[in-house]
């Protein structure tokens, strides 16, 4: 270059726009077949990106799947962690707490940045998946999901799963009511654009993370997800005589909506019947969580003064006060409100143990709607 000039260098990909993880940041852990892919923690920020990384719709069809299908409902580019593992790898193993080359290698990699984590699978030509409605894959993945997760509690990483609800066998009766498994952990996915017993593991991680914590995925204000048909099994869902009877097991799926087009999220149910019964009650959960950990923290080891055996009151109300703060602060209008309490009657002294119990009070949410119509004289 000996003359001066203006260079001009022509990009390509920029009309998508970067989308804040507002909540927290998916990961996917699923079935590859390229051996280069097999064990290896990934950050990928759009499909693009992942494809360059060798996720294409030709080597890897099914995870390639996913991350289209993620990326299409979260309408822009964010960060994401995913990971390959071999075909013979269960879900039930992916979610063993102790199988270091499952999930826990990923959330390891994320160093605790990983709230969502779906997990599905491509199984060999030659795996038997059981005699009854989902895979028998299913229901131990979701029961493993309880030692999972609570392990990476230790880890002071705060996450929920979601598993592939595989459909093995569409005509059987036996159908597993995933609420039954009591894991306040997961939620099972069931349906999906593909008409060979899959779900959609990313559509549903991606409306998650598009919106905050407390906003319910199957808000029908934020419009129709992007999926142009939905299977369960080799059916579509508009033929399916027994569709809210099976949302009614405690799965997560999709559904229409009368007046309006395309395909919804239905209740956000997991796979229990307690306090965690839908996806947006853990998410705040995990999300105030993390609150209370960075915020407390920096009271280890700290000094409070004791008035007649008790901790002072003053020292209780800066406690309380300076938690409130922070969750106030960090979730705002996600909560109805916050109540922390101190009592003032422990052995500090002598214990060096502090309780503090914090209960968030959650949005309440307008998932039934009963309307007494009539007409009036006047």
């Amino acid at each position: 270059m000996s003359f001066p000039k203006v260079t001009i260098l022509f990009s390509d990909g920029n009309l998508l726009k970067d989308i804040a993880a507002i909540d927290g940041i998916a990961g996917i852990v699923g079935t590859v077949q390229t051996v280069g892919l097999i064990g290896i923690h990934n950050v990928v920020y759009s499909l693009k990106d992942a494809e360059d990384k060798g996720y294409t719709a030709l080597a890897e069809p099914d995870f390639h799947r996913h991350l289209r299908e993620f990326y299409a409902e979260l309408a822009g580019n964010q960060e994401l962690h995913i990971m390959g593992v071999e075909d013979t790898m269960s879900m039930t193993q992916m979610l063993d707490k102790d199988n270091e080359d499952g999930a826990k290698k990923l959330l390891a990699a994320a160093k605790g940045r990983v709230r969502l984590l779906g997990v599905f699978r491509k199984p060999d030509a030659g795996y038997d998946a059981g005699e009854d409605f989902y895979d028998a894959d299913v229901e131990t993945a979701l029961t493993k999901t309880i030692t999972f997760v609570q392990d990476q509690h230790t880890k002071y990483s705060y996450l929920r799963c979601f598993v592939e609800g595989r459909v093995a066998n569409e005509e059987s009766v036996n159908i597993l009511e995933p609420k039954t498994i009591e894991s306040d952990y997961a939620g099972l996915v069931v349906g999906g654009s593909n008409d060979d017993g899959s779900a959609s593991i990313g559509t549903a991680l991606g409306r998650m993370v598009k919106y905050g914590a407390h906003i319910k995925p199957g808000k029908v204000a934020n419009g129709p997800l992007q999926l142009s048909e939905v299977y369960i099994g080799t059916k579509k869902i508009s033929e399916m005589l027994n569709l809210e009877t099976l949302h009614g097991t405690g799965i997560i799926s999709f559904m229409n909506h009368p007046t309006k087009a395309g395909f919804y999220i239905g209740v956000d149910r997991m796979a229990n019947t307690g306090d965690f019964r839908i996806s947006v009650h853990g998410r705040i959960i995990d999300k105030a969580a993390v609150i209370v950990l960075g915020t407390y923290v920096d009271e280890l080891e700290s000094e409070v003064d004791i008035v007649d055996g008790k901790i002072s009151e003053l020292d209780i109300a800066a406690l309380e006060g300076k938690l409130e703060a922070q969750v106030r602060a960090g979730m705002g209008d996600q909560i109805s409100d916050v109540k922390i309490y101190i009592s003032p009657a422990q052995d500090i002294v002598n214990t060096g143990k502090l309780v503090v119990r914090v209960r968030i009070v959650p949005k309440g949410y307008t998932t039934f709607i009963e309307v007494d119509l009539g007409l009036a004289a006047a």
